[in-house]
């Protein structure tokens, strides 16, 4: 305790050395925390956006199910999706089971046809669990037609929901008459005239110029599709539990293949690598800007102290106490440092989050976000951990330099 005393005693005597160095740790600290509460954030809204935008936290597949143009049919799907989907609803764990169908073809105006990508939803079910409802967007309407709407429970009616940029293709709006083609189970061409009920915005480009929505009945008339489901969208009532539930539903249908809903996302997937890429760089250069000036800061410390050095060794301080002399002082300044940060980084966030600053849209998306760092202690906890573990070595060398000072040689140094 007593070298800890002396090196706490050093740096309040060398005020402003002191404050420069702690400007520089509380600096990183600042930087990497309120990074990660970025990238908490980005990582959420990544996430919530992927399951509550259909893909639920798990889901059943056709065993091996391909990626290609055949997952977009029901040539591979589950024959009897809907008695599935009720089975699995019994089960404790689960909160809902969503069926789907995907499926392809052309939308036709009359004049104009277009390629889309259609999935086939329950109108009453999905509203409840996923995020469909946030995606109508109000758009042009026929004269004397309403604004945009959800799908209709009644199974006779055939409407869609467009993508803007599908309905602006074909010059569509709510109200308007298109008609569906796709091919059936047998490979049959068939078609149906469905009503444009709503207009959706997923914030991707490229969906919201492919993407339609349907109601299940609207597909099963339009694919002959009977029971059969191309996936179930499984909706847990304890999302922490994803991977055991993963592993005992995998268990329970063995003739299924059952995936996690980050499995599937690889935009998700992408992102996290790239944004873990960004921060990994961040802190290797800010780790060096602290160990440079730390080290800079530690080693003028024993240049101006070669006499004092020199008088604790004669009055019996061991080399090896002098180099812990100095790693108390680099401990000192990291713990301190980090504390500052923290405060500094509490109230940065805090008002970062008050004035509700709009990010722009990122590539590929068609609007932006509100910035919302969060608070992630974990985090902090490990940003202090790495600055005090950059202190330490800093001080290292310092220490080293200051241990090899002979008595006489020190006590005569001017």
């Amino acid at each position: 305790m007593i070298l800890a005393r002396l090196a706490l005693r050093n740096l309040l005597r060398q005020r402003r050395r002191t404050a420069l160095t702690l400007m520089v740790v509380v600096a990183g600290f600042l930087a990497l925390s309120l990074a990660g509460g970025f990238m908490a954030q980005t990582f959420q809204g990544l996430s919530d956006a992927a399951i509550r935008g259909g893909l639920g936290h798990l889901q059943v597949l056709p065993a091996g199910n391909l990626d290609g143009d055949e997952a977009q049919s029901l040539e591979h799907a589950l024959p009897d999706g809907e008695a599935l989907a009720a089975k699995l609803r019994q089960d404790p764990a689960v909160a809902e089971v969503l069926p789907r169908i995907q499926f392809m073809g052309l939308l036709s105006s009359g004049p104009r046809s277009v390629a889309f990508l259609g999935t086939a939803v329950d109108p009453v079910r999905e509203p409840r669990f996923m995020a469909c409802l946030d995606a109508l967007k109000d758009g042009a309407k026929a004269p004397g037609g309403a604004g945009s709407r959800w799908l209709s429970a009644d199974p006779a009616a055939r409407e869609a929901i467009l993508g803007t940029g599908l309905a602006r293709s074909l010059g569509a709006s709510v109200g308007s008459s298109l008609t569906l083609m796709s091919t059936t189970r047998d490979g049959a061409l068939n078609a149906v005239d469905v009503e444009v009920v709503g207009l959706q915005d997923l914030g991707l480009k490229e969906l919201n110029d492919r993407v339609l929505t349907v109601s299940l009945a609207t597909a099963s008339q339009l694919l002959d599709a009977g029971p059969a489901r191309s996936r179930l969208s499984i909706v847990l009532r304890h999302p922490g539990d994803t991977a055991r539930e993963l592993a005992r539903l995998q268990g329970r249908l063995p003739d299924t293949s059952v995936k996690p809903w980050f499995e599937l996302a690889s935009f998700y997937r992408q992102v996290k690598l790239l944004y873990v890429a960004i921060f990994g760089f961040m802190g290797l250069v800010l780790f060096l800007v602290v160990l440079l000036a730390t080290a800079n800061t530690l080693l003028m410390s024993v240049m101006e102290r070669i006499r004092e050095f020199g008088v604790l060794r004669a009055m019996g301080l061991q080399p090896g106490q002098l180099l812990s002399l100095l790693q108390w002082e680099g401990a000192f300044l990291g713990l301190l440092g980090s504390a500052l940060g923290l405060a500094a980084t509490l109230l940065l966030r805090a008002g970062l989050n008050a004035l509700h600053l709009q990010m722009p849209a990122p590539p590929g998306t068609s609007h932006g976000y509100e910035l919302d760092i969060h608070f992630v202690p974990l985090v902090y906890v490990a940003v202090a951990a790495g600055l005090q573990v950059t202190l330490q070595i800093s001080a290292l060398f310092p220490g080293l330099k200051a241990a090899r000072l002979r008595i006489v040689e020190a006590l005569r140094h001017v």
